[in-house]
């Protein structure tokens, strides 16, 4: 869904600023604004609803994380560097 609001200049300047700090556009910052203050319905829900709304749910749970976070390397993940012995 698309849905277009007009800012007030002043606070758009503010927002943009914020979405840059956090390495965002300003469209991936609201998004994650809007996400932190809808409660999301518990998973226990989930297993019960269509696969459609399952699938709605994870992606907004998956887009409400920092993609500037680095990955771990293949060996920092490996059993062998969780479990050394």
């Amino acid at each position: 869904m698309n849905v277009t609001i007009e800012i007030p200049e002043e606070r758009a300047k503010l927002y943009q600023a914020q979405a840059e700090a956090r390495g965002l556009t300003m469209e991936h910052w609201l998004l994650e604004v809007a996400n932190e203050h809808t409660p999301i319905r518990p998973v226990v829900h989930l297993q019960d609803s269509d696969p459609k709304e399952w699938a709605r749910q994870f992606r907004i749970w998956a887009d409400s994380h920092d993609l500037n976070i680095p990955v771990l390397s293949d060996e920092a993940m490996s059993l062998d560097s969780i479990y050394p012995d």
